[in-house]
């Protein structure tokens, strides 16, 4: 109400003005170049009205000629670049649908409307690779590294391609470049971890593990036991050169981090039995034994003294297995030794023992041997011995692969460090495996 009463009082004065100067129109003299002009004030004060107006509308109309139609200056960049930016984010939007096609036409006009721009390359590449161009993809990847801000995602984009084609030299070489840029990067770390592995690098493997654990980027016991597989690695081929000082500091630093490795302590063993030192050899064996028996512990101890008579071989059995007495392994070398020492039915009982227990193919084995020694009938034995398991084996976390002896990476699936002692309870099936969690990202694909 009070804005309405304004506005009528507005009217009123204006009204008032107009008849006022009416009936005074006043003159006006004006001296321009020799010229005199007259008028009266009313008339100018209507022409300085108009020019104020006009100049009004087209301060107006150019700036909305700029603004909403705009044909040169900053504002023609400005709409461009938001209708690239829109397409942009609409070839994001077609790639998550899985449209790539589509998303490889929407970016290449953003591209054209946009300045350079890091995230044109990424979806341009991501597009061209689920098309199955690969060529276009690493050409994309190889102009997002030349950014600055892009060049982490293009080196990783140009290591996924490199492996993908089997350049691991190549990609060993993206990746140690990629750690220049970014030292702390989660999957650089790990990626480079992994290639040196793949590579057997194992002192520069271990240099980048020590900076995965730096990070936190694995938990100390998995760590440790990869400290462990790195030194034994690298302690064999100190072995293999002959450099002895070497490769039994290397086992010994290997049962630093994980003292129930068999590889190493046997290795080990084999180490100071080779300098003729037996009895180290014997205590390094035994002390295994009590921490927990393996059958590679039993072979190289009965290798100790291969001259010894069959009595004096049982005599030492009898005392080395004297720490783990009821373990099967115990149990099949002390039927071992019985047998050589031609103590038959000595042997029976411990064997029918050990197969309640902890059936297995080599306790069937033994029992098939004893039965043919007993004139027993031996086909009820073969039959058991047919459908018969190992007691214990060597398998692959993450494949199931069940190799004869421990490697650094599983021949099957290439992991690294994922091969245990497995008791045949503990065995995992394929498909658990495949389900298994794995340590170590070889690549950063879907990180």
């Amino acid at each position: 109400m009070t804005r309405l009463f304004l506005w009528f009082g507005a009217m009123l004065i204006a009204a008032y003005g107009a008849a006022w100067f009416t009936n005074n129109p006043g003159v006006v003299t004006i001296d321009f170049q020799g010229a005199r002009y007259y008028t009266d004030f009313a008339r100018l004060a209507l022409i300085v009205g108009a020019l104020a107006l006009t100049t009004g509308l087209l301060v107006w109309l150019i700036g909305w000629l700029k603004r909403d139609m705009p044909l040169v200056g900053s504002n023609q960049i400005i709409k461009r670049q938001a209708r690239g930016i829109k397409m942009l984010n609409q070839s994001l939007v077609a790639l998550s649908a899985g449209d790539h096609k589509l998303a490889g036409r929407l970016v290449g006009q953003a591209e054209v409307l946009l300045p350079p721009q890091p995230m044109v390359h990424l979806i341009a590449a991501e597009a061209a690779q689920r098309g199955g161009d690969h060529a276009a993809a690493a050409k994309r990847y190889k102009a997002l590294e030349q950014t600055e801000d892009g060049r982490l995602l293009g080196l990783r984009g140009l290591l996924a391609e490199a492996r993908r084609t089997g350049r691991e030299s190549e990609a060993l070489r993206l990746a140690r470049t990629a750690f220049g840029e970014n030292r702390k990067s989660p999957w650089v770390l790990k990626t480079l971890f992994a290639l040196e592995v793949a590579a057997g690098n194992w002192t520069e493997a271990n240099g980048a593990l020590s900076k995965v654990l730096k990070e936190g980027l694995l938990d100390a016991d998995t760590g440790k036991r990869h400290q462990a597989a790195l030194a034994y690695a690298e302690a064999t081929e100190e072995n293999l050169k002959g450099n002895r000082a070497a490769a039994r500091k290397g086992f010994k630093k290997t049962l630093s981090h994980r003292p129930e490795f068999s590889p190493a302590t046997v290795a080990l063993a084999r180490l100071e039995l080779a300098d003729n030192h037996k009895k180290k050899a014997e205590k390094i064996l035994t002390a295994a034994w009590q921490q927990g028996p393996h059958p590679s512990y039993a072979k190289l101890f009965k290798e100790l003294d291969l001259s010894e008579s069959k009595a004096d071989w049982l005599k030492r059995v009898r005392a080395f297995i004297t720490t783990r007495p009821e373990h099967p392994e115990s149990l099949l070398l002390l039927t071992d030794a019985l047998m050589d020492a031609t103590e038959y039915e000595a042997a029976k009982p411990v064997l029918d023992k050990l197969i309640k227990d902890a059936p297995s193919r080599e306790a069937w084995q033994y029992r098939l041997a004893l039965a043919h020694v007993l004139k027993e009938d031996p086909d009820p034995i073969e039959a058991a011995l047919h459908y018969a398991e190992d007691g214990a084996l060597w398998q692959c976390n993450d494949c199931g692969h069940k190799p004869h002896g421990w490697s650094p990476l599983c021949a099957n699936c290439d992991a690294f460090d994922t091969t245990d002692w497995k008791q045949k309870g503990d065995l995992i099936t394929p498909a658990k495996a495949f389900d298994a969690d794995t340590t170590i990202a070889l690549i950063a694909d879907t990180e």
